[in-house]
This record gives C-alpha cells, sequence and structure tokens, in this order.
C-alpha cells in the first residue's frame, strides 16, 4: 500500500561517483528469493510484473563525501524496470525487496511504455520495515515523463547538502511524502502525525457510511456532531506550520556529468 503520491516530487540527480556503471548491476531473481524466501503468490507478482531489478547508485559516506551515522550507513538506488503492459508495481515486491537486502533502499519504477516513479519504504532511520506508526506503507511520487532518448526525467534535482547519511534519508524520504513537515518537526514526528491522518480518515469513513445507513434522525444528529468533530481533528492534524513551503531546499551545483 502507497499513501497519495507526492505531487510535486523533481528527481535527483545522484553523482557520477556513487554510480555502479551505465545500467548497474543485475540483481538476479533467485537471489532474491533466497534471502526474502516469498511465498508463491509473491513469486507469481514479480514473473508478471518485474523484468529486472538492477542496483545503480550506492550512496554511501566514500561516494559522497559525507559523514556516516549508526542509523544509515548506506542507500541503495534500485532500477526497478516493469514488464510491458504492467502499468503499476505491487508493494508487495519492493516489502519483498526491503526484506532481501539489508540495507536502506531508494526505488525507482519505470514503466517499459515511458514514465518513472519513486519510492521508499515509510520508516524513520534505524526502524525496521515492519515497525513504526505506517509499517508496511511506502511514500512514491506521481508517475513522471521521462525522455525518450535514455529514459531518465528531463527535470532532476542535485542532492541535497547534508552532514550526513540520516540527513541525506531524512531529506530523501521527506521528499515522496504527500505533504512537507511542520517547522521544526522531527520525521519520526511527521510520520506519527501522518498515521494518525491515516487513522482518523478511515474512521471518519466508517462514521459517513454509518449515518448514511442510519434512519433514526437523532441518531443521524448525533453521528454529525461526531464527524465534525473527526473533521476538526483531521484538519489539525494535516495542516502544516505558516511558511512550512517557503524555504527552500539547499542543493550542491553540479556539472553536467553530475558530479559536484
Amino acid at each position: 500500500m502507497t499513501l497519495q503520491p507526492a505531487e510535486h516530487f523533481v528527481p535527483f540527480q545522484f553523482p557520477a561517483l556513487a554510480s555502479l556503471g551505465p545500467q548497474g548491476q543485475v540483481i538476479p531473481r533467485e537471489q532474491l528469493y533466497q534471502q526474502a524466501r516469498p511465498d508463491q503468490h509473491v513469486r507469481q507478482l514479480f514473473s508478471q510484473q518485474v523484468a529486472s531489478v538492477r542496483w545503480r547508485y550506492k550512496l554511501a559516506p566514500d561516494t559522497l563525501n559525507i559523514a556516516g551515522s549508526k542509523t544509515v550507513a548506506e542507500i541503495q538506488v534500485l532500477d526497478i524496470h516493469l514488464k510491458p503492459g504492467c502499468r503499476a508495481l505491487d508493494t508487495r515486491i519492493l516489502a519483498c525487496l526491503n526484506k532481501a537486502i539489508p540495507s536502506t533502499l531508494f526505488f525507482r519504477l519505470y514503466r517499459q511504455q515511458g514514465g518513472v516513479q519513486c519510492a521508499m519504504a515509510c520508516k524513520a532511520a534505524g526502524e525496521t520495515y515492519s515497525s513504526g506508526p505506517l509499517a508496511g506503507l511506502y511514500a512514491c511520487s506521481r508517475w513522471l515523463n521521462t525522455a525518450q532518448d535514455n529514459d531518465q526525467p528531463r527535470q532532476k534535482h542535485a542532492l541535497p547538502v547534508v552532514q550526513n547519511m540520516t540527513a541525506l534519508y531524512t531529506a530523501l524520504l521527506r521528499s515522496l511524502l504527500p505533504a512537507p513537515g511542520r517547522s521544526g518537526e522531527s520525521l519520526p514526528a511527521q510520520l506519527q502525525r501522518i498515521g494518525q491522518q491515516l487513522a482518523l480518515q478511515r474512521e471518519l469513513a466508517t462514521l459517513q457510511q454509518k449515518q448514511r445507513r442510519e434512519k433514526q434522525f437523532n441518531r443521524q444528529v448525533e453521528l454529525n456532531q461526531q464527524i465534525n468533530q473527526l473533521k476538526q481533528q483531521l484538519r489539525a492534524a494535516t495542516d502544516a506550520a505558516p511558511d512550512s513551503n517557503d524555504k527552500p531546499v539547499p542543493t550542491v551545483e553540479t556539472t553536467s556529468d553530475g558530479t559536484p
């Protein structure tokens, strides 16, 4: 399952020093199966949807010239090329990859007919993929148009200027979240707030359904009061702090080959 796509996401230009070659390294499917031990249904999804999985970039202290951190040692960028006719990837495949590869992963999904979508698991640095308020969910971008000649998005941003790998992880994940964080809000707090939003939305949908089925007027009035209260709570959890969108993300100028 994914969150609402980040509408204003712009892909990142990864440094040439972090590249594993023009095509990257193919990760054999059987190797992934040995590590993750997926059930037969997930294996069938792989066969139906995935043409190839390639390891494209290794974002690490030695390839980015930034400090390491205890919670995020490296970030691997994986390119997943979908089979013809596949319009979207089942997130159980992403979960299988997260289970098989013991590193933080940033995914780029490519459609055969053109288009790329980026995704990451919704978790704070140091959390496992099965823990946290958004366990099992993925943050993703909208599908972006790609140039016909090299299958890459036409517009890219340089990686944000950060001091260490945890800060880079935070910036990458936040770029894919459906709304910006509040001023001074930590990533764990932001994910907790998004989890609260989702819970309120589910509760609101349940009450609205009950109200539509309810025949007694007095009960309808009572449900309407509860619905209005939930809407107020949802607005409070959703509203960003003033001016939270006004601060630009600092970037490093890059040369034509993407290196700082």
